[in-house]
């Protein structure tokens, strides 16, 4: 054998050897690349959901909440209503400050109305 035919030889196994080492490592590549596609594939789908939870609570936040507007219209409605019924309730506790003495007046009143009968009896 010639010397030209051992390096064709040598260079043909040695290019078959990277060769398969090249087709190994793309196949590992490609592996790779498709775990990653479907992972990223997966968390494409729970980002979808996450957005679609999302915009569920922003709807039903929207739906739930007032604006500050209509919570401080509302606030002022309220402050009116008790100031209504504390003026109401003043009104009421001094008519029972009356109902509590009436059995004293009462009592007065009939004192007096016995004194001024004795006097007309003795007149």
């Amino acid at each position: 054998m010639d010397g030209s035919a051992i390096v064709a030889i040598v260079f043909s196994t040695l290019a078959s050897l990277v060769g398969a080492l090249v087709l190994l490592n793309l196949q590992s590549i490609s592996k790779c690349i498709r775990g990653l596609t479907g992972r990223v594939d997966k968390h494409d789908d729970e980002l979808k959901d996450v957005r679609q939870v999302m915009s569920t609570c922003k709807v039903d936040c929207d739906r739930n909440t007032v604006s500050k507007e209509d919570w401080v219209r509302s606030e002022g409605y309220t402050r009116r209503g008790i100031e209504k019924l504390s003026e109401q309730m003043a009104g009421l506790d001094g008519k029972m400050c009356v109902v509590e003495k009436l059995p004293e007046i009462a009592g007065t009143i009939a004192r007096s109305v016995a004194q001024e009968m004795k006097k007309g009896d003795r007149a």
